[in-house]
Parts: structure tokens; sequence; C-alpha cells
């Protein structure tokens, strides 16, 4: 029984200690990593929006998007949008330029199949938005449709073009309320 309790409290000491040194650390690097995630934050930002030298985020009752500048220039806004693919939902961020035409979209996450969903993501899909604006449908299911989907990735191609539709519906509200 001694030694039960023995070790109890061994077995306690080393869980103390530890949970200290867990937490010591943290704190001595929580800034750090909140800086670094910010300037990654930053250059995703100026990967969609390079017009833009600074940012400002604009949150809309939950509903956050980013304002490009260049110097007190509005030069347009990156939007976070998301679509229902096949296996779960499917984020993309989303940068429009003050004319209303996507400059550049990168898939965020997503669930996808590997070899057919995740397809979605590769340039040659994604460059078929950069340039336009207004409302985008897929061949597939309108002949008349602007847009090639992925073969095999109907599902997932239809995520991505709902949620571009979607940052660009929402773009030309906000741009025309305060543009």
């Amino acid at each position: 029984m001694r030694q039960a309790i023995d070790f109890a409290l061994r077995l306690l000491v080393v869980c103390v200690l530890s949970a200290g040194s867990l937490s010591w650390v943290y704190q001595a690097t929580a800034d750090r990593i909140r800086e670094n995630q910010e300037k990654g934050k930053t250059e995703l930002l100026k990967k969609v929006l390079p017009p833009a030298e600074r940012f400002e985020t604009v949150d809309k009752g939950g509903f956050k998007y980013e304002v490009g500048y260049r110097g007190e220039e509005r030069v347009g806004a990156v939007f976070y949008a998301e679509g229902k693919g096949y296996g779960g939902p499917m984020q993309v961020m989303v940068g429009i330029g003050q004319d209303g035409k996507v400059i550049e979209i990168i898939l965020l996450s997503h669930k996808e199949t590997p070899g057919l969903g995740t397809k979605a993501a590769n340039q040659e899909f994604l460059s078929q938005f950069l340039g336009k604006s207004g409302s985008f449908i897929l061949k597939k299911d309108d002949p008349s449709g602007n847009i090639d989907g992925v073969a095999s990735a109907t599902i997932s191609s239809r995520a991505v073009v709902k949620a571009v539709g979607d940052a660009l519906r929402i773009f030309k509200e906000e741009w025309r309320q305060h543009g």
C-alpha cells in the first residue's frame, strides 16, 4: 500500500512539472506563433489580391472578408466562401478586383477523394474563373455553361462554382454599398 501511495505521489509530481513546463513554453512562444500566423495569412491574402498592400477585416454579422488597399485606394476584396463537396465542405479564398473580376482562387480546405475531387484544386480548373465576373455554370449542368467541370468530380466542381459565385454576389452587394 505504501508503495502505491509513493508511486502515485511521484507520478503526480511528474505530471505537475510537465504541465507547468508546457504552460511556460506556450506562454513564451504564443506571441511568436500568433505573429507567424498573421504573416502567413497576409502572404496568402496578397497572393489572391496582389495589387493590395494592406488589408482590413470587415465583419458583417459573422460574415468576414478582407478589403485590400493600395495607399488609401480600395483595390478589391478577399472573400472566404464555401460549397458542399462530395466529402464535405470545400472552403475557398477568392480575390476580386475593384472591377468585380476574379483575380485568384485558392482552395483552403476540403475532404474530397484523393485523385478525383482533389483535382478541383488544380490550377487548370480554377483558372477558368480568372478575369471573369458574373454567374458561373458547369457545362455538364447546362450546355451553355461557361465552366468545364473536373472529370469524375462533378460534385466537387459544383461546390467550387457555388463558392466562387457566392463570393462574387456578396462582393457586388458590399462594393456597391461602400464603393
